[in-house]
């Protein structure tokens, strides 16, 4: 089920790391992953390892190519398999107290005074290696300075190379049955979790790994979410129903994304019709959008049509994605901006690079917050806009 990125590709990204080290002044990289949103908080360590563990793991990266970097797994059963995935020439179990194995792993090393790089889960969110592991480091290494270099980090990894986007039309591929399978198999009578198995089951057996399922189902003339639920109810399809979705399937850690409304035996209605109208309309005109030289402001004014229509929307607008959530990132502040003063602009933001990795989401939701649907797709910025990664038309799908 594993694969393998080629050695000049693994090459390059270590190349990336150690010149992020050289510009921060450090003697190495500490890299903290967990098996959190299914695997996909390993991110970070994953792009350095090929590893993508379910726990916890360490990784020593350090500047000086002479000394080899180091592995440790959270669990002593998953050495075997992380030998077998990576090429990281040392791979051992980090023990009970890693951090306390990583600092000897330093100290063997001399690395006992300069400057640490700590890449951490993630940076928006503040989400880094365990405080205890933290205050661990710290007191074995006093003369050691720890900085969080995780933005940084991220950075490396938002302008995607050929190969990953290779993986990324794969992942995509997987994504795609997870549609077509709900569309010749959903029926009225069967419980919410049962689409679970339908999602799953559409690409697990050829190899594709889950990363999310969200999904909400209600009548359409008695809504009541305007997002996909986490969590799956026990709710029977009915006959009328409308189910909003947001799917991703991954390809050894790399992942699609798609949203579509799936209506259960009726066209939608005149509302729901809108509502699909407004977020295929904004979906092309920020694919329109995304190219390189382009602003996150770019995007929010392209979206406006959202807010123009009566909507607002819940879930961000865009984010960067791969094999985690990362920037550029536009949230539901941008609604603010729709219905202003035609002097007050959108503030510019992060400009769109060739290659990014977009998944673009718009989510058109009336103001009660009781009806939403989203409709995007993973997409790949170009010169010509965002190319998107799906084969499944914008269009509502009836079943």
């Amino acid at each position: 089920m594993f694969d393998k990125f080629s050695r000049q590709e693994m090459e390059r990204r270590w190349s990336l790391a150690r010149d992020l080290m050289r510009q921060h002044d450090l003697m190495a990289l500490l890299v903290f992953g967990n098996s959190g949103v299914n695997r996909h908080n390993e991110a970070n360590i994953f792009w350095l390892t090929n590893h993508l563990d379910l726990h916890h793991n360490y990784l020593v990266a350090p500047l000086d190519g002479s000394i080899e970097p180091a592995l440790y797994t959270g669990l002593a059963n998953h050495v075997p398999n992380a030998r077998q995935v990576s090429d990281i020439p040392i791979i051992e179990w980090g023990g009970y107290n890693p951090a306390e194995t990583v600092a000897a792993r330093l100290e063997a090393t001399g690395m006992t005074t300069g400057r640490l790089g700590l890449v951490g889960v993630n940076h928006k969110f503040g989400m880094g290696m365990p405080y205890q592991h933290y205050q661990t480091v710290r007191q074995r290494l006093p003369d050691v300075e720890l900085i969080d270099v995780t933005l940084h980090f991220t950075r490396l990894r938002t302008i995607k190379s050929e190969e990953e986007i290779t993986w990324l039309r794969k992942a995509a591929g997987f994504t795609d049955r997870t549609i077509y399978a709900l569309q010749e198999q959903v029926r009225p009578g069967l419980p919410e979790y049962a689409l679970l198995g339908i999602i799953e089951g559409s690409y697990r057996a050829d190899g594709g790994l889950p990363h999310i399922a969200f999904l909400r189902s209600m009548p359409m003339d008695e809504p009541n979410g305007c997002l996909p639920a986490q969590n799956p109810s026990r709710r029977v399809i009915q006959q009328g129903d409308v189910i909003i979705t947001e799917i991703s399937a991954s390809y050894w850690g790399y992942s699609g994304q798609i949203h579509r409304p799936i209506f259960v035996g009726a066209e939608p209605t005149p509302v729901w019709q809108r509502l699909f109208d407004t977020a295929f309309e904004a979906y092309h005109r920020i694919a329109a959008t995304i190219r390189p030289g382009a602003s996150e402001g770019d995007v929010i004014s392209a979206a406006s049509v959202i807010g123009q229509n009566g909507y607002a929307i819940y879930d961000d607008l865009i984010h960067g994605y791969g094999v985690d959530i990362h920037p550029p990132l536009i949230d539901r502040s941008c609604c603010q901006y729709w219905l202003s003063d035609e002097n007050r602009l959108p503030p510019p933001g992060r400009r769109f690079d060739k290659n990014m990795a977009i998944v673009i989401q718009p989510n058109p939701i009336t103001p009660d917050e009781r009806m939403g649907l989203q409709l995007g797709a993973l997409t790949i910025v170009t010169d010509e806009g965002g190319a998107c990664l799906h084969q499944v038309p914008f269009e509502p799908i009836i079943v």
